[in-house]
């Protein structure tokens, strides 16, 4: 074990140890996904949807949360794009169907993933998963997972009823790993959900910032204990 305060490593999942369909990008995720579901928009209507949302945000003719977290949050984002495809309205419990059929894209771990994992298990830290996702998400993650990481130790938003960054969600992983919340790290490639959430709401030791892209003008509130990584490798020289 590290001579280093911490005793257990948490992650989130999509976009920090796997990307979905692989390195390529949110629209063309989101194509996919309704392609999938027997909606048949192409690649260029769909970004021309996503920039007619997003410039409907700006003008404030459309008045929507700036960061989609939530279920709900992603189920009405999901309406606002297909509004803006002429796609018939086919109501909530349609567009909450999208939402879970995500997890069922398939998910593709980056190369440094399953090394780290190794690694950090070498040296005796306990792994978990906290993320904000489909309860589908579970026997996707336990069998990619399950060299690493327990099945209680995977907590999935929409099974508690509660998302990233409330407190309730990280204290829940912090008790499945019957571990203080001072001793745990959180990793995630959301700056303030993941990071600073987990450092200012979950009283994590130590909260990691995954900003693969080197993102540094969002660099705008960072608190104590907690740091911007570049690379999950990086996770390694802090703990």
């Amino acid at each position: 074990m590290s001579d280093k305060p911490y005793t257990c490593v948490f992650f989130d999942w999509d976009l920090t140890l796997v990307r979905v369909l692989g390195d390529i990008s949110p629209e063309e995720r989101l194509t996919a996904l309704f392609q999938k579901e027997g909606m048949p928009y192409t690649l260029r209507e769909v970004q021309t949807a996503i920039r007619r949302y997003r410039a409907d945000l700006q003008s404030g003719h459309l008045k929507r949360t700036s960061s989609q977290q939530t279920q709900r949050d992603i189920t009405r984002y999901y309406q606002d794009v297909l509004a803006r495809l002429s796609h018939a309205d086919q109501g909530w419990d349609w567009a909450t169907y999208l939402y879970n059929a995500y997890a069922l894209l398939p998910q593709v771990p980056y190369e440094e993933t399953m090394p780290v994992l190794q690694a950090l298990q070498a040296k005796g830290f306990k792994l978990g998963i906290v993320s904000n996702h489909s309860r589908l998400i579970r026997p996707i993650v336990e069998e990619m997972l399950k060299d690493f990481v327990s099945p209680e130790m995977i907590v999935i938003s929409q099974e508690i009823g509660v998302h990233k960054p409330a407190k309730t969600i990280f204290r829940a992983a912090c008790a499945h790993a019957q571990e203080d919340p001072a001793n745990c790290v959180f990793v995630g490639n959301h700056l303030f959900v993941d990071a600073i959430g987990a450092v200012e709401e979950g009283e994590f030791g130590l909260g990691m910032w995954l900003d693969r892209k080197e993102n540094n003008q969002q660099l705008t509130r960072i608190p104590e204990r907690m740091v911007r990584i570049t690379s999950l490798w990086d996770v390694l020289n802090y703990v």
